[in-house]
C-alpha cells in the first residue's frame, strides 16, 4: 500500500511538475501579495494609496505633491502617486471617459501602456479641481506577476471627498 503510494505521488509530480503542486508555493514572489501594507497619505491634495511595508521611498519633492515607493528587491518596479490642480482655462485637461471604480466608489480611468522594457499600470482620477494620478511599473518581461498586485493597490486608491 505505502509503495502504491509512492508511485502514485511520482505519477502526481511526473504529470503535473513540481511547481504546480498546491503544497509547493508555486505562485512567483511577485504574484503573491504582500503580508503587511503601510499607507502613503498625502495631506495637501488628500489623497492616499497602499505600498508593501519595506518599500523604498523616494525623496518627496518640494511641492509635497507626491512620492514614489520601490521594491528594495527589484528596483526596476516603482509606484508613485501624485497629484495637480487643474486649470479650468486649459482645454486639453479633458476628463477622460472613466473604466474603473475604486473600492471608495470613485470613478476613474486605468491604463495600461506595455512597452518594449517597462510597461505601466496609470489610474487617473478627476475630482473638482484636482487631478490624481496613481502610476506602477516594472519591467515588461515580469508585468505579467505584478499586474494583480498593482490592480490591487489601484482598486484600495481613496482621495478625500
Amino acid at each position: 500500500m505505502k509503495q502504491g503510494l509512492s508511485w502514485i505521488l511520482i505519477s502526481l509530480i511526473g504529470l503535473t511538475g513540481c511547481n504546480d503542486l498546491p503544497w509547493s508555493g508555486s505562485q512567483s514572489q511577485q504574484e503573491r501579495l504582500p503580508d503587511r501594507w503601510q499607507t502613503y497619505r498625502n495631506e495637501r491634495f488628500g489623497f492616499e494609496f497602499l505600498h508593501p511595508e519595506g518599500w523604498i521611498d523616494s525623496i518627496p519633492p518640494e511641492a509635497q505633491d507626491g512620492i514614489a515607493f520601490s521594491d528594495p528587491r527589484n528596483p526596476g518596479v516603482e509606484i508613485r502617486g501624485w497629484a495637480e490642480l487643474k486649470r479650468s482655462t486649459d482645454k486639453k485637461s479633458q476628463n477622460p471617459k472613466s473604466n474603473f471604480t475604486t473600492d471608495q466608489g470613485v470613478p476613474a480611468r486605468l491604463d495600461i501602456a506595455v512597452e518594449n522594457q517597462s510597461s505601466v499600470m496609470t489610474l487617473t482620477i478627476h475630482q473638482k479641481d484636482v487631478e490624481y494620478h496613481w502610476r506602477a511599473t516594472a519591467p515588461t518581461v515580469q508585468f505579467g506577476n505584478y499586474y494583480r498586485f498593482f490592480d490591487f493597490i489601484a482598486k484600495r486608491y481613496r482621495v478625500s471627498q
